[in-house]
């Protein structure tokens, strides 16, 4: 009761709880020694006595067959009910004298007791509880301690826990103790591992403090304690805030390594173009927050600071890694000069190599490459094959059965053993022949037809192949004319650096874009050596061989009616409706011819006269039969069977038919736009970006424009370069489909 008045006065808690150990009424005897001694009693005469009257005690046994009961005597329960009937309970003196009453030698009266003793690690326990509200648990406690200290003195023995949030609370700070260093170890490694490099690492980590700066100030904004929902916000802050710094410094560092060694222009430049992914980064984590943030439902108590902290150290750690970290970067970031990395000069090597090997290419025209392909491809030669199958299988169509051939012996004439020798032959009508000489021959013009289509295939990527390959050998003159002009503006920048006209960062600038053009040779390179790889696989030559720069001939018109894929169609067409002539021929009659030798040894009678025959066959007989189908109904069901395939194959015929008409007036649509953008660009805008260019170079050796301005224009005609290779090259590949569609 004293630990609950004081509890009462701590501001935040409420719904104050008392547990209740006494209330319950009970008897209580005392004995009086001196009235004990007079009587000649002793205590445990009187405990004996009651323990019997009201708990029962055993007077024998009784016994039924083999079992064995205790026979227990007690009051009866009317006798149990007051409290008199425990004052009035007879006990007996020694000697055989009179009973007294209880109440002569002991005091009987109700007194309350204990309702209930709870206990834990074998000791009792009394609980007061209640709960917290508008302050945090841990100030609460360290208040209510410190008053209990001053205010109330325990019993030796006694002493007070607190349990409940509170202790919660404590487990996980100390559990949070553990694992935000170690949290905060590991980001440092990984960010480690991830720049190779401990000062920039560092430049990294101080996004932490920035964002915890941000989370604190938000609690306090709000009114809110920190708790362990708020720790976990911590650690999820750090991590999102680690990240825009990662995004931040990786651009400072590409556009280092790309030759821009003025720090300043360095962390101007990189911040403008992450500006984007850092707020971005920033704003989807803050507005997923933003609902826990003002949530009141169920849970709003652990949601509401895990949100908090995130969104309000996001919105210090943006701000302050957005200004904050470039000038750490200038300060710290690089201490070393920059040097020539090793792969700019493997690019170059490797363009200079890919360079040389692209030049001892042998041309092919592309109507060469398409005839060897044609030639060596080995995706042809199945389909060859088939056709030689079936021309071979023509020879079939007047193929008869086997020939029947029979021996009968025994005696069927006389009683002689005489000797038959017969054979036959089976026939079909001249109609099923014809049925099947005109369904092999179909069979062998649809694998015709399906070479067709495999070879129209074929010309169709090679000549893309050849177009491909054009666009490539014209992109890498691209980059070399940018080379070359680069080049000479790094040779004037350096003659003026060296008069002392300029500083170093025009020579500089004019290093890198050539370093840049380079990368973008060798890339180019290397895909046109992997380009070329794949022409020679096509064409299936092993000489290296290089597709002419062959302009498009318009005069080549798609003809529709020409198309493989619908004379393969037609071809199915023809096929079907030989399947059901040759279905129709099967209810043609078939015939059958024989003849027998026959031999009759006896006398046999012939005209009146007798004459005796010998073993030696001596008789010749002609046979002659047809079959007919009676029951036809199966066959009758096979023809119509074939007569729905014809139908298919004929509605599969106008389908493909409708389906390339499309494409051949979307690709000639196609066509035609692009053919016309390429002349508008090569009509105006390439001689505007020559004139540009010239004009340019002009006043840059007058000194009217600087190197920076040159560049700007340089870049544009190189663009426009870029650019009408790409178009042409969509021309090309439009242009080919457009004939091999």
């Amino acid at each position: 009761a004293r630990l609950g008045t004081v509890a009462a006065t701590v501001p935040g808690a409420t719904e104050l709880y008392v547990e209740a150990v006494t209330g319950m009424p009970q008897i209580v005897v005392r004995p009086r020694r001196a009235a004990l001694a007079q009587y000649g009693l002793s205590i445990a005469d009187v405990n004996r006595t009651l323990s019997a009257a009201f708990a029962g005690a055993v007077a024998g046994q009784v016994f039924e067959g083999e079992k064995r009961f205790d026979l227990v005597v007690r009051l009866d329960q009317k006798s149990r009910r007051e409290l008199a009937d425990v004052q009035n309970l007879p006990i007996a003196t020694p000697g055989g004298g009179p009973q007294i009453p209880l109440s002569h030698v002991a005091e009987v009266q109700i007194e309350e007791g204990p309702s209930q003793i709870q206990r834990e690690n074998a000791q009792r326990r009394i609980i007061v509880g209640f709960n917290v509200r508008g302050r945090d648990v841990q100030s609460v406690v360290d208040e209510l301690r410190g008053k209990i200290e001053a205010q109330v003195r325990f019993p030796p023995g006694y002493f007070v826990h607190f349990g409940g949030s509170f202790e919660n609370l404590q487990a996980a700070k100390n559990r949070l103790g553990v694992a935000v260093p170690v949290a905060l170890l590991l980001i440092f490694l990984m960010l480690y591992f991830a720049f190779g490099s401990v000062r920039q690492g560092l430049l990294i980590y101080t996004a932490i403090p920035l964002s915890a700066v941000g989370g604190v100030l938000a609690l306090a904004l709000r009114g809110m304690p920190f708790s362990i929902s708020a720790g976990i916000g911590f650690i999820a802050l750090f991590g999102v805030a680690v990240l825009n710094g990662i995004v931040l410094l990786t651009e400072f560092n590409r556009l280092y390594r790309e030759g821009t060694h003025d720090l300043r222009r360095v962390v101007l430049q990189g911040t403008k173009i992450r500006l984007r992914p850092v707020l971005m980064t920033a704003a989807v984590a803050s507005l997923g927050f933003l609902p826990m943030a003002f949530s009141a439902g169920a849970g709003a108590e652990v949601q509401r600071p895990l949100a908090t902290v995130v969104i309000g150290g996001l919105v210090s750690a943006t701000l302050l890694t957005l200004f904050l970290l470039p000038i750490l970067y200038v300060l710290f970031g690089q201490k070393t000069a920059a040097k020539t990395p090793l792969a700019v000069a493997a690019l170059l090597l490797a363009g200079l190599f890919f360079g040389q090997k692209t030049a001892a290419q042998t041309p092919i025209s592309v109507q060469a490459a398409v005839d060897s392909a044609l030639k060596n491809h080995p995706a042809l030669r199945p389909f060859a094959l088939e056709i030689e199958q079936n021309r071979v299988l023509q020879r079939t169509a007047r193929d008869l059965p086997k020939t029947d051939f029979d021996l009968e012996t025994g005696q069927f004439n006389t009683a002689y053993w005489d000797n038959r020798l017969s054979a036959s032959q089976s026939f079909f009508s001249g109609k099923t022949y014809r049925a099947r000489a005109d369904h092999l021959a179909a069979k062998t013009t649809v694998s015709a037809a399906d070479l067709a289509v495999q070879q129209r295939e074929l010309r169709r990527e090679v000549r893309l192949a050849c177009a491909d390959l054009t666009a490539l050998r014209e992109k890498i003159a691209v980059q070399l004319r940018a080379d070359s002009l680069f080049a000479a503006a790094a040779a004037r920048a350096a003659a003026r650096l060296r008069a002392g006209e300029t500083n170093a960062l025009e020579k500089a600038a004019a290093d890198w874009q050539r370093a840049q053009i380079a990368r973008h040779l060798a890339l180019l390179r290397a895909d046109f050596a992997a380009e070329r790889a794949r022409f020679q696989r096509l064409i299936g030559t092993a000489e290296p061989y290089l597709p002419e720069a062959a302009p498009a001939d318009f005069s080549e018109k798609p003809a529709l009616e020409a198309h493989p894929m619908l004379q393969a169609e037609a071809a199915r067409v023809a096929l079907a409706e030989r399947d059901v002539a040759l279905s129709k021929a099967a209810l043609a009659p078939e015939f059958r011819a024989g003849f027998s030798l026959l031999s009759i040894r006896g006398p046999q009678t012939l005209g009146g006269k007798e004459r005796t025959y010998n073993a030696v066959p001596q008789f010749f007989t002609l046979q002659a039969g047809v079959s007919l189908p009676v029951f036809k109904k199966a066959q009758q069901a096979r023809v119509q069977a074939a007569n729905i395939g014809w139908q298919a194959a004929q509605a599969q015929l106008e389908a493909t038919k409708f389906e390339l008409e499309t494409r051949r007036q979307m690709l000639l649509a196609e066509r035609e736009k692009h053919r016309a953008a390429l002349a508008e660009f090569e009509k105006t805008a390439l001689p505007a970006a020559e004139r540009l260019l010239q004009t340019a170079e002009n006043q840059l050796k007058s000194g009217e424009i600087n190197y920076l301005e040159w560049s700007v224009f340089a870049r544009r005609y190189l663009d426009a370069l870029a650019e009408r290779v790409e178009m042409n090259h969509q021309f090309q590949q439009f242009w080919v489909l457009s004939i091999e569609f």
